[in-house]
């Protein structure tokens, strides 16, 4: 009887193990940033969620503080031509930031932890440029969704225009 016992208290022992290790696989996710600071995991900006989460943020972020405006869309500098494409299919509605324009909905950064991210947005309002941030949830395979808005209500520089030549001669043609 105790050699029963033995085995069965060795499996239950294994099975919560196991299942503890299940269960921090969430809590090991990457973490990721792009443009990535010194320090930071770095990030490539052409894998998914990647694109998607520029996207949606500044979708996001035009939709709440300034729907009736056009969305003038401006990324980091260096951002390949495809996700520039990619964003502005995602957007839908707007155009890429030309160097004539002087204001633009610009994605500063974009953090993805696990199950949450984040999207830092430049926005010009009242003649000035402030910061807000997208944050999102979701997870590996799945959809991100934006869940909040923060609105920093700090004034911030207005970023330069880093639209690639080819970008803007593809949306010369399509208006």
């Amino acid at each position: 009887m105790r050699k029963h016992t033995l085995i069965f208290a060795s499996g239950l022992a294994t099975f919560g193990i196991a299942l503890a290790m299940l269960l921090a696989v969430p809590g090991c996710a990457s973490t990721m940033t792009y443009p990535e600071y010194p320090g930071a995991p770095k990030a490539d900006p052409s894998l998914q969620p990647m694109p998607d989460l520029m996207g949606d943020a500044l979708k996001f972020a035009h939709q709440n503080i300034a729907p009736s405006t056009e969305i003038i869309f401006n990324l980091p500098p260096t951002t390949p031509v495809q996700v520039w494409r990619l964003v502005g299919k995602r957007i839908g509605t707007g155009r890429p930031m030309t160097a004539s324009d002087t204001a633009a909905w610009t994605v500063r950064q974009v953090r993805l932890s696990g199950g949450k991210a984040e999207v830092d947005v430049v926005y010009p309002t009242q003649g000035i440029m402030q910061l807000a941030t997208v944050h999102f949830t979701g997870s590996t395979g799945q959809t991100f969704y934006p869940t909040i808005l923060q609105l920093w209500l700090v004034p911030t520089d207005a970023p330069a225009c880093t639209t690639p030549q080819i970008v803007l001669d593809e949306s010369k043609l399509k208006h």
